[in-house]
């Protein structure tokens, strides 16, 4: 076989690898991972599909079962947890968002010791509301979801 051919061989064959992971990605979808939300959505706020991701995400890298006592010995891996742990619990107030320490220190100025996440990776805008909507609406965390910790991830 001569090198040009070999070359247009190799060269399809890359090609065809390539659509048919465009064809794998386009059919699994990017709506199993998760993404920063561009909206809060309309209905009840989904805990699984909405909060989840957020506090995977924003919070769980700190205040997971092995690290939490050197952060605030906040533990948000379970609604159970996230109600009874730290040092000033409860976190959340379901109902009442403005009351709920979740959102306070969500809040605060970056420079402050106990604003979090630290600064540059502040929650506002979208994700802050789909936070705040969430408590207000009742905070409901389906006791079977437990949250882990972002490299432990294995499906969204």
């Amino acid at each position: 076989m001569n090198t040009m051919l070999r070359r247009s061989i190799t060269l399809i064959a890359v090609l065809a690898i390539v659509a048919v992971f465009i064809v794998i990605q386009t059919q699994t979808g990017e709506d199993n991972l998760p993404t920063w939300p561009t909206s809060v959505p309309a209905g009840k706020i989904d805990f699984k599909k909405n909060v989840r991701p957020l506090l995977i995400i924003n919070c769980l890298e700190c205040h997971n079962s092995e690290d939490a006592p050197a952060n605030g010995n906040l533990n948000l891996e379970t609604r159970e947890l996230a109600m009874n742990t730290g040092n000033n619990p409860p976190i959340l107030v379901p109902g009442k968002p403005d009351e709920s320490r979740l959102i306070t220190v969500l809040t605060l100025e970056g420079i402050h010791q106990q604003a979090m996440p630290p600064t540059p990776d502040k929650i506002w805008g979208v994700r802050m509301e789909i936070l705040r909507r969430w408590i207000e609406e009742g905070a409901d965390w389906p006791a079977s979801v437990r949250l882990v910790h972002p490299r432990e991830i294995k499906e969204w």
